[in-house]
């Protein structure tokens, strides 16, 4: 019998005839993808409305990332808004110019700028120190002293080289330590008067027959006297004026001694409050604009309303932190605070809360006249203008120096 089955190596396939419209399925697929490509390049190339928005600049993005950190609770352990080290953002934000300067008690008023003074020091006299500067940073009144001359002078950054004297006591018996412009931006200066004369022994044997608390009309030379205090061998500094209010602040100091009590002047009247601890006069600083008293301890800041002390509010320091200078920030409800421990400079709100600015910049000096940054030394031979928003520092020329005052051109 024949076999009729095929071969076990051949494979038997069902082949089907083409369609004629296989040409035109090819032809729609590959529109298809070429279409798809298309969509995706378009999905992933940035548009033209995109590329014309420019970028949020350093400033913008500091800001924003300096309101969201101070908003919230702020610790000591909060990470620092910026480094301490010069950035871009520096560079295009704060940075040494000609329109901020400071005092220099060795080397009279200069510019950030510049290292030359505007105002040399022989002009202040031998007290360089004992400078006030007005709320909007471009007044300036100062104790001249020289041998036997104790005045009261004042000129403006405007005019530098325009110096008036104002007050003479040359001859009175009378010297003068500490003067304080009007806090609500009135033409007027506070300072005190005090009738010194040495005991048995000379050396500091000091006794203050008495203290007095006058002001000053500067457009008038106008001089009126508030307070008089005597018999105590205390005396009396002012820290702040305010005259619409009729409504002076000041510490009542011991000699050699630390400040024995807060004083408030109301409409001609005494107030005293007892301070416990006590502490020196260093210590106590006031806003600007007058409004509030600042008193450093080494634990712990208390400040208070003008006229309010006993509305004192306590900000205490963490446990284990020691607290150097504080001074309120001028046009904010701020305080900057160095913190040496880790060498921070930070910045607390009137209620207690923190936020850490920079580290390894311990030395904070001084707010700039505005507030818009703050001079910090850490060590003898280097000033840093430091961003408060991004903790970033840049050097001033001219090397390490002190500053008494900080000013506006």
């Amino acid at each position: 019998m024949t076999d009729t089955q095929p071969p076990t190596n051949q494979v038997n396939v069902n082949v089907r005839r083409r369609s004629r419209l296989w040409p035109a399925a090819l032809l729609g697929a590959v529109a298809i993808a070429v279409i798809a490509a298309i969509v995706i390049i378009n999905t992933r190339r940035p548009s033209d409305n995109a590329a014309a928005v420019p970028s949020a600049s350093p400033s913008t993005s500091a800001s924003a990332s300096a309101s969201a950190t101070s908003s919230s609770s702020a610790t000591a352990s909060t990470t620092p808004s910026g480094s301490n080290t010069p950035s871009a953002t520096t560079a295009a934000g704060v940075r040494p110019d000609a329109q901020h300067g400071f005092f220099v008690p060795t080397g009279g008023l200069r510019t950030e700028a510049d290292p030359q003074p505007v105002v040399a020091r022989s002009v202040l006299g031998e007290l360089p120190t004992t400078v006030s500067v007005s709320p909007d940073g471009k007044r300036i009144a100062f104790v001249y002293q020289s041998g036997t001359t104790w005045q009261i002078r004042t000129f403006t950054t405007a005019r530098p080289s325009d110096v008036t004297t104002l007050v003479d006591l040359t001859g009175s018996g009378e010297i003068s330590s500490r003067l304080v412009w009007a806090g609500d931006g009135s033409n007027a200066l506070l300072f005190e008067a005090t009738k010194e004369t040495r005991g048995q022994g000379g050396g500091d044997n000091l006794i203050w027959e008495y203290s007095a608390l006058r002001t000053i009309d500067v457009g008038t030379k106008a001089v009126r006297e508030l307070a008089r205090i005597s018999g105590q061998n205390h005396k009396l500094s002012p820290l702040a004026w305010l005259p619409a209010q009729q409504l002076a602040g000041a510490i009542e100091v011991e000699p050699l001694g630390p400040v024995a009590s807060y004083v408030v002047v109301r409409n001609g009247s005494i107030e005293r409050t007892a301070l416990t601890p006590k502490s020196n006069a260093a210590r106590f600083s006031a806003s600007r604009d007058g409004q509030r008293i600042l008193m450093t301890g080494d634990t712990s800041l208390r400040w208070w309303p003008v006229g309010s002390p006993a509305a004192a509010k306590d900000l205490a320091a963490q446990n284990g932190e020691q607290l150097a200078f504080a001074e309120f920030r001028p046009g904010a409800d701020e305080i900057g605070v160095d913190v040496p421990a880790g060498g921070r400079f930070e910045i607390w709100k009137l209620d207690g809360q923190r936020r850490v600015v920079a580290t390894r910049v311990t030395g904070f000096r001084h707010w700039r006249a505005d507030g818009t940054g703050a001079f910090v030394s850490p060590d003898p031979n280097t000033v840093l203008l430091l961003d408060p928003n991004t903790g970033s520092t840049v050097p001033v020329p001219g090397g390490g120096f002190p500053i008494a005052e900080t000013v506006l051109f």
